[in-house]
C-alpha cells in the first residue's frame, strides 16, 4: 500500500458476476451446480469439515450390517438369504466398507446419497452402484413417482424410476425429493474461517509483520509510487527478509500499520469455527480430539456417546430407507417385495457400545446367574473359543421356590439333599444344612438316590448344634478336607456321634452332600 500526499487509492478486480444458471463450465442440467461445487471445495479446504465427515463415515462403515429373520421371540440370522448377500457385497467393484463410506460421506457433504439397483434376469437387485448426487436431476413425475436423469459428463442415464434407486436424504423444508446439506447452515461460519486462514497466510507470506505505509513529503507520480513500492518489497517483504535494514531517501518516513491477533481475534475465530462445525455434525468434541473440556471422569462417556447419540439416529434412518426402498420395494408388474417380508436389516451397535472389562464382567455374571444368557454366549461376545458344556442355562439355586411339603416331610428332605449336592458341585459355599434329604429332585432331576434313614440307636443331635456342624461343612469340597476336631468343637456331648458318622461316611466313600443328609437324619425332632 502506498500513501502519497494523504491520498489513498484502492481498486478491486471483478472475477465473475451472474447466477449459477450462467456460470460457465457446468452442465445446464445441474440447477444447483454452483452450490454443489462449493460443497466439495469446502470439504477439500476446511479441515474440521473433512474431519467430521470422515469420522462419521468411518464410524458407520465399521458397524456390522446383519439380516435377520422376523421372529417374535428369537433373532435368527438369515445368512443365506439373497438380501444378506447383497448387503454383504453391494457390488463387484467396491467393498462393503468403501460403499458405506462413500454413501455416508456424500450424505454428509451434499445432504443426500444415491445408489442405483442392478437387477438380474428375474428382476431382483443383485448390485447397488453409487451415483453422485451432483449428477442426479429430477426429470419427470409419473403416477406419483419421480423419474431421474443421471449425467456426470461421461455417462448419461435417462429415465431412472424411483424404484430403481436407494436414496438417503436429510430433511429439506423446500423439497420432498432432495436433501439439504449441513454445510449450507455452516456457510457463513466457513466463509469467515476461510478469510481468517487467507489473512494469516498473507501475514506470514509478507514477512510475519504488519504492513507499512511510506510517507513522502511531496506528491509522487504514479510511476514513482510504483517504483518505491517495488523497491520496498524487494528489500523487506517476505519471511526470508525479516530483520533486513532499509535506507529511505528524500525525507520519506515509514509508519507501521499495527494489528495483532487479539485485535483480529484470530484464535477465537478459529475455535468458533471448529466448535460450530462439530456441533453442526452432532459430534462430541473428544471424538475428533478436541479435549478442551475433557476430563478423566467424562472422557469415556463422551466417546461412547458418539454411537449412542450421534450414530444411532443415522443408523435408524438408513435402516428405515433400506426397509422401504430396497427390501420392501415392489417393482412395476410384481406383486411382492423384491426380497419378501420375512427378513429385515439392522446395523449392530452392541460391540461398540459395550463398557470396559470390569463393567462387562459384572453384567455377564448377572446375566448367567439370572438364566437369560449362557457362558457360551458370553465367551462368543468376548471372542473366546467355545467350551463343550458351556451352552447351558444356569439359575442361582437360592432363588427357586420351596416345594409344598407332605405330612411325612419327604418332599422337603428330597429338596435339601439335591440342592446340597448342587451347591457342593458348584463350590458356592452356601449353607443349606437347614434343609434335608430328598427335597430337590424336582429341581435337579439328575441327582438320584434315596434319603438316608436315621441310624439305629444313634442319639439325636439338637437342631442348634446340627446347624453349627452344617455351617462348618459349607466350605469343604470333599470329606477328606474335613477336620474332625474342628467339626465337633463345642458340641457338648454329641461330638462322638458326629465323629462316628464321619468315619462311617469316609468308609462308604460318601461326598459332602450325602454326609450332610446323614447328619440331618440325626436331628432331634
Amino acid at each position: 500500500m502506498i500513501q502519497s500526499g494523504g491520498v489513498l487509492v484502492k481498486s478491486t478486480t471483478v472475477v465473475w458476476t451472474g447466477t449459477p444458471a450462467t456460470w460457465q463450465g457446468w452442465p445446464s442440467s445441474l440447477a444447483l451446480g454452483n452450490r454443489w461445487a462449493s460443497y466439495s471445495e469446502i470439504y477439500r479446504r476446511q479441515m474440521w469439515v473433512r474431519t467430521c465427515v470422515d469420522k462419521r463415515a468411518s464410524l458407520l462403515s465399521r458397524l456390522p450390517l446383519k439380516v435377520y429373520e422376523r421372529d417374535d421371540l428369537n433373532r435368527p440370522e438369515a445368512t443365506g438369504h439373497p438380501y444378506a448377500a447383497l448387503l454383504a457385497k453391494p457390488n463387484i467393484r467396491h467393498s462393503r466398507v468403501f460403499f458405506w463410506k462413500w454413501m455416508q460421506s456424500t450424505y454428509d457433504i451434499y445432504g443426500e446419497s444415491f445408489a442405483g439397483k442392478v437387477r438380474d434376469s428375474g428382476g431382483r437387485p443383485v448390485q447397488l452402484v453409487p451415483l453422485h448426487p451432483t449428477a442426479m436431476r429430477e426429470a419427470d413425475e409419473r403416477d406419483g413417482r419421480v423419474i431421474w436423469d443421471f449425467d456426470n459428463g461421461k455417462v448419461t442415464i435417462k429415465g431412472i424410476p424411483d424404484e430403481d434407486l436407494v436414496h438417503f436424504r436429510t430433511f429439506n423444508p423446500d423439497s420432498f425429493s432432495r436433501g439439504l446439506s449441513k454445510l449450507e447452515s455452516l456457510r457463513s461460519t466457513l466463509e469467515n474461517e476461510d478469510a481468517a486462514l487467507r489473512a494469516q497466510s498473507s501475514f506470514w507470506r509478507n514477512g510475519a509483520r504488519p504492513g507499512f505505509v511510506l510517507k513522502h513529503p511531496g506528491i509522487l507520480s504514479q510511476p514513482a509510487a510504483d517504483r518505491l513500492k517495488l523497491q520496498w518489497n524487494q528489500i523487506a517483504a517476505g519471511a526470508d527478509q525479516t530483520g533486513t535494514s532499509v535506507v529511505l531517501e528524500e525525507g520519506m518516513e515509514p509508519e507501521k500499520v499495527t494489528i495483532n491477533n487479539d485485535d483480529a481475534q484470530y484464535i477465537d475465530s478459529r475455535k468458533l469455527n471448529r466448535e460450530e462445525v462439530v456441533a453442526g455434525y452432532d459430534m462430541p468434541p473428544p471424538a475428533v480430539h478436541i479435549l478442551d473440556h475433557a476430563t478423566f471422569a467424562n472422557i469415556t462417556e463422551q466417546l461412547r456417546s458418539v454411537y449412542r447419540d450421534t450414530m444411532a439416529p443415522i443408523t435408524i434412518d438408513h435402516e428405515s430407507e433400506l426397509e422401504a426402498q430396497l427390501r420392501g420395494a415392489v417393482r412395476p408388474g410384481a406383486d411382492a417385495p423384491d426380497f419378501g417380508d420375512g427378513v429385515y436389516a439392522e446395523f449392530l451397535l452392541d460391540g461398540v457400545l459395550r463398557g470396559d472389562f470390569e463393567v462387562r464382567a459384572e453384567a455377564y455374571q448377572k446375566a448367567i446367574n439370572s438364566g437369560w444368557q449362557t457362558p457360551a454366549e458370553v465367551r462368543k461376545l468376548e471372542n473366546l473359543p467355545f467350551i463343550p458344556g458351556s451352552d447351558r442355562l444356569y439359575i442361582n439355586s437360592t432363588l427357586v421356590p420351596l416345594p409344598v411339603d407332605t405330612e411325612d416331610g419327604s418332599a422337603r428332605a428330597a429338596f435339601a439333599a439335591d440342592v446340597g449336592q448342587a451347591v457342593q458341585r458348584l463350590g458356592l459355599g452356601v449353607n443349606y444344612g437347614v434343609l434335608s434329604a430328598d427335597e430337590a429332585r424336582a429341581f435337579l432331576p439328575g441327582v438320584s438316590g434315596p434319603a438316608p434313614e436315621k441310624p439305629a440307636n444313634a442319639p439325636p443331635i439338637p437342631a442348634e448344634q446340627l446347624r453349627a456342624v452344617m455351617g462348618r461343612l459349607s466350605r469343604q469340597k470333599s470329606l477328606s478336607d474335613v477336620d474332625a476336631d474342628a467339626l465337633t468343637e463345642g458340641l457338648n456331648g454329641h461330638a462322638e456321634v458326629v465323629r462316628s458318622e464321619l468315619a462311617a461316611a469316609l468308609d462308604e466313600g460318601e461326598d459332602i452332600a450325602t454326609f450332610r443328609s446323614r447328619l440331618k437324619a440325626l436331628e432331634a425332632s
